[in-house]
């Protein structure tokens, strides 16, 4: 990739590690949300942008971490530095049991699969009966990573640099060269003696682990996991929606995407009925004048200027 593509991605890590020093704790809160939103983004494009398997229900993964997380902590009284990472494990586990049934299925039928699964996982919430449950199976009482408003956010900046990294080097390995295989010709992969079985298994486990990560930080953030906060299917949209805006097989379009969908959400929230409509619209605006997503257009037209000065 260019250099000023890098100087870019520099600069928006020291703005994110200056934030705290002038922000206020409103805004503090949103960025902590964002944080959150692009681990999740993440998690679906390591799947579907990739790979090209398409999930439409990726809350299912997320309110598996969440939930798993959330009922060690309470029951077990277990650490939740601890809990976070068992509940990456769980997703991961749930992205191998959609994974293994659905190895035949393509396009809007494997689609229809991680949807229902969804579904089923949210209804089967709501009916969860243990003493800390509230109104339909929501729990209460999940204790917080921290406290402090600037730590929570270091964490979750931390977390979301973290997983950025990982998945920037499985992109960059050959596990990730197999992906896009996968996603531009699977016949071909499998016709090259790529075992396109195996490799879409483990995008499903990865991208379950990633997004049941972000559900469990955001139960210990909220300190309430609920099946209208971790299983609900605007979830699975919302992800989507980022990494599509930021462009889908560019990690750091997943960040950009994130950000721009918490806070254009937020900000536009005193607009009360408007806010969807101004939201699809600025959506919209930026699909047109930048199909590829936001970071895939800087990226290539960062690319074409490199090219074009190097033949000078």
């Amino acid at each position: 990739m260019p250099a000023p593509y890098w100087l870019l991605v520099g600069l928006a890590l020291i703005l994110l590690l200056l934030v705290p020093r002038v922000a206020t704790i409103n805004l503090l809160t949103i960025l902590i949300l964002a944080n959150i939103w692009a681990i999740l983004a993440m998690s679906w494009d390591i799947l579907s942008g990739y790979t090209g398997q398409i999930s439409f229900g990726h809350s299912f993964f997320f309110g598996l971490g969440g939930y798993t997380s959330g009922l060690l902590a309470l029951y077990l009284k277990l650490s939740p530095w601890l809990t976070l990472w068992l509940g990456g494990l769980v997703a991961a586990i749930g992205g191998l049991l959609i994974a293994l049934p659905a190895l035949r299925l393509h396009g809007p039928y494997l689609a229809l699969i991680t949807l229902l699964a969804a579904l089923v996982a949210d209804r089967m919430a709501r009916f969860l009966k243990i003493e800390t449950a509230g109104a339909e199976g929501a729990l209460y009482g999940i204790p917080p990573l921290s406290f402090d408003w600037n730590t929570t956010y270091y964490y979750s900046a931390g977390l979301m640099l973290l997983v950025a990294l990982v998945l920037i080097l499985v992109a960059r390995s050959k596990m990730g060269k197999v992906f896009e295989a996968i996603r531009d010709d699977e016949e071909a992969a499998e016709a090259a003696g790529l075992n396109t079985a195996k490799y879409k298994i483990l995008a499903f486990a990865i991208s379950g682990f990633v997004a049941g990560l972000s559900g469990a930080f955001l139960a210990h953030y909220m300190m309430i996991v609920s099946p209208r906060q971790h299983f609900d299917l605007e979830l699975s949209v919302e992800a989507i929606i980022a990494a599509v805006l930021g462009g889908m097989g560019t990690v750091t379009g997943s960040i950009t995407g994130a950000y721009f969908l918490v806070l254009a959400r937020e900000y536009l929230r005193p607009l009360g009925v408007w806010r969807m409509l101004i939201f699809t619209l600025l959506a919209l605006l930026f699909l047109f004048f930048l199909p590829r997503g936001m970071m895939a257009e800087l990226r290539a037209r960062f690319q074409k200027v490199a090219g074009a000065s190097k033949q000078r």
